[in-house]
């Protein structure tokens, strides 16, 4: 697959998006290490699973789909079986 092109301002928001989902699973972390685990440490990990759901559909509809001229009927099937997967 060739590689995927981002815009900077798809760059900005993905990176953002990134930063949050670390932001969680480091509370997440934080929560385990001081064994203070509760139902909302379920809740932020569904939550984080969620954004990186959304990170990997982003890249693909914002990159692959911007640009599928560039793609071989190959490479677009191995990006929708990507797509299929996350959830």
């Amino acid at each position: 697959m060739p590689e995927i092109q981002l815009s900077e301002k798809d760059i900005k928001d993905i990176t953002i998006s990134i930063k949050k989902i670390v932001g969680q699973l480091q509370s997440v972390s934080t929560v385990i290490g001081n064994n203070q685990v509760t139902g909302q440490t379920f809740t932020q990990l569904l939550a984080a699973k969620g954004g990186v759901s959304k990170v990997c559909k982003d890249i693909i509809s914002k990159g692959v789909l911007n640009q599928i001229d560039k793609y071989s009927i190959t490479e677009l099937d191995a990006a929708l079986n990507i797509i299929f997967k996350l959830d």
